[in-house]
């Protein structure tokens, strides 16, 4: 009998430490939203955890654009424990994704999704975008209201669309881009339009490689 009693205490602690190492185990809750979302793929999760980081990026790496979205740097030159510092001329600035299960497919929790290049010649030229997001968990640390979304995203637009911006924060590849980015996607894919009548996939990013999220943010002088 007290065997019996020991091999179940031991396999409860193997299954208590086994379920302790769980992506959804990692990170913290924001506004009841695990660090992990709602995301039911290990992948998806150990994804999400890294997006929800709450830690500033100090003291990061000064990369430049050219370098994040240069196709040789895709595998290998890059990892997500990795903390950088981007300047890019800020093409444009989107809604970040509709309830996306990293903010728990939530209407209330939403990410500011912005677009950098090298230079003004490149604004209009979206496989030269690389993207960098605002996160929830930021928003409210970057003195951004976030009581409205669209207000909080005009007000954003207002102050650094069309500015050269120096982006901190942490090196991210979002793999559930690889069809829609440049470096990845087939040949031959198409650039996405602007009237919502494209095919999918098609190419509206330079790289899966992303600054997300990002912990600060500063608008500088032309290069």
């Amino acid at each position: 009998m007290r065997k019996l009693m020991l091999l179940a205490f031991l396999i409860g602690a193997v299954c208590f430490a086994s379920q302790g190492q769980t992506p959804c185990s990692k990170g913290t809750k924001f506004r009841n939203c695990k660090a992990c979302g709602s995301a039911t793929s290990v992948k998806g999760q150990n994804l999400n955890v890294l997006k929800n980081r709450d830690e500033e990026a100090t003291d990061p790496q000064v990369v430049t654009v050219a370098e994040i979205r240069k196709k040789a740097n895709n595998t290998g030159h890059f990892h997500p424990s990795q903390k950088v510092s981007v300047t890019g001329y800020v093409a444009s600035l989107d809604k970040g994704g509709f309830e996306e299960s990293c903010n728990c497919g939530r209407d209330d929790l939403r990410d500011i999704h912005i677009n950098i290049v090298a230079n003004e010649s490149e604004k209009n030229d979206k496989t030269k975008f690389v993207v960098v997001e605002i996160t929830p968990r930021w928003q409210q640390k970057l003195q951004l209201d976030d009581s409205h979304y669209d207000a909080m995203l005009q007000a954003l637009k207002d102050k650094i669309r069309h500015k050269f911006v120096r982006f901190e924060g942490w090196m991210l590849s979002d793999s559930f881009h690889v069809t829609e980015s440049k470096n990845t996607a087939a040949a031959g894919t198409p650039t996405c339009k602007d009237d919502g009548h494209d095919p999918k996939p098609c190419v509206w990013r330079a790289t899966t490689w992303e600054v997300h999220p990002v912990t600060k943010y500063t608008v500088v002088t032309a290069p």
